[in-house]
């Protein structure tokens, strides 16, 4: 009996041996976050032209992103964190695109969780994949498939976030998804982590849709922080990822599109793998609904005043110092012009300067990244430039969004 159990007992010792994550077994390397998709809410129904129902899903989905570090393994984070059931997932895979942005369906690779192909996400909570080995470059587009026996309900998203979705039977070996549709919503998939040099680093820009890229023309380029990539592969900086935690719609103080700054910010950027870096640029919706009539009532909106805002920013910055991740401060871009009756003000701008004042001047965060001064219009500084504009005196264009990058990059680099 004794005997038996030792063997027993080595049989299992060996086995762990064997199955040891890379991360572990390797300790010249770093796990970096190297694209991620914030986990958002839905958005209850509102009495304007531009709401529309969340999607519901079911058969096979298939997401197409870019990464932005390079790295020798990989894992992929789903996320149920935000979804009111348990996800059931039959079947996921990773695959790397062609020199035409195309799946290469040689290198499609099944990826597991604890070992397993299928996987519960409990509601409320992520789940993360077993490292792989996957050779990425910077810059390399990865396509990641997943079979959904039960159909989920996704929250809405900006027309950037977009999933092919194949009714019916398992399809995440396939080079090409059969009767496929276009959905947009928020991704189940929350992360890719790459595993990359044991100098490489993650910068979290944290925000709104600003953030998130709204008017921005390609979904592979999401605004300012993917244009900050591109310009950091140019320098060769293929070890520095950017993770995207911008949710449209988002505010400091309160849930709108998504859980509140304050709320998400441990989740979608203190916590982040290999975080050294925060930028920090949201409180335009907060200011844009000050006051407004809430149309899911009743009454409306809390006033938001500059020190309210000011408020959540050093909790957010002294939350930052605690866990020694720099954070950087970005001045709020102009917004007057907005087609939202009662949004952009001349009173609320005038809060907004206020609050780019503090930030500029204060001192509390680590640097400043003067977005407002990189894309407001010269001759009327109140406003977004129109070569910058993307069409609603809010969003910039990707032109707009390059300069911001580039006003980053002279920061970041430094």
């Amino acid at each position: 009996m004794k005997n038996c159990l030792f063997k027993r007992l080595l049989s299992v010792s060996a086995l762990a041996l064997i199955c040891v994550p890379a991360a572990l077994a390797a300790p010249d390397g770093r796990w970096v976050q190297s694209w991620a998709s914030s986990p958002s809410l839905n958005l209850e129904k509102l009495p304007f032209d531009f709401w529309r129902p969340p999607a519901e899903v079911q058969g096979t989905l298939r997401y197409k992103m870019r990464i932005t570090a390079a790295g020798d393994e990989v894992r992929v984070r789903l996320s149920a964190e935000t979804l009111p059931t348990d996800v059931l997932v039959s079947a996921v895979t990773i695959a790397l695109a062609d020199a035409a942005g195309n799946l290469d369906s040689k290198s499609v690779a099944p990826l597991r969780f604890s070992g397993d192909s299928s996987a519960r996400i409990a509601a409320g909570a992520p789940l993360v994949s077993d490292p792989l080995p996957l050779q990425v470059a910077a810059g390399a587009i990865v396509y990641v498939t997943l079979h959904l026996p039960a159909a989920v309900t996704i929250p809405q998203a900006d027309p950037l976030h977009v999933v092919e979705v194949a009714a019916g039977a398992d399809q995440t070996r396939a080079a090409k998804l059969t009767g496929a549709r276009v959905e947009t919503g928020r991704e189940i998939v929350s992360a890719i982590l790459v595993r990359a040099t044991k100098t490489a680093r993650t910068i979290v820009t944290f925000g709104d849709s600003i953030t998130d890229g709204t008017g921005a023309k390609d979904a592979m380029m999401r605004g300012w922080p993917d244009q900050l990539a591109a310009l950091l592969r140019q320098k060769g900086q293929n070890d520095v990822a950017i993770a995207n935690a911008g949710i449209a719609g988002n505010r400091v103080l309160r849930d709108e599109m998504g859980p509140a700054a304050l709320a998400r910010f441990d989740r979608d950027a203190l916590s982040v793998p290999g975080v050294t870096d925060i930028v920090l640029l949201e409180g335009i919706n907060d200011l844009g609904l000050s006051g407004l009539e809430n149309p899911r009532g009743p009454g409306h909106h809390p006033v938001v005043t500059a020190a309210d805002l000011i408020a959540g920013y050093r909790q957010l910055i002294a939350r930052a110092k605690a866990r020694g991740v720099k954070i950087h401060g970005a001045t709020l871009t102009p917004f007057l012009g907005s087609p939202f009756p009662g949004y952009a003000t001349p009173e609320k701008e005038v809060v907004r300067q206020e609050l780019n004042r503090w930030i500029r001047t204060s001192g509390e965060f680590d640097s400043v990244i003067d977005f407002d001064a990189a894309v407001r219009d010269s001759a009327d500084p109140q406003r977004i430039k129109p070569a910058y504009d993307s069409g609603d005196k809010l969003h910039p264009s990707d032109a707009g969004y390059r300069a911001m990058a580039e006003t980053a990059l002279g920061v970041l680099l430094k």
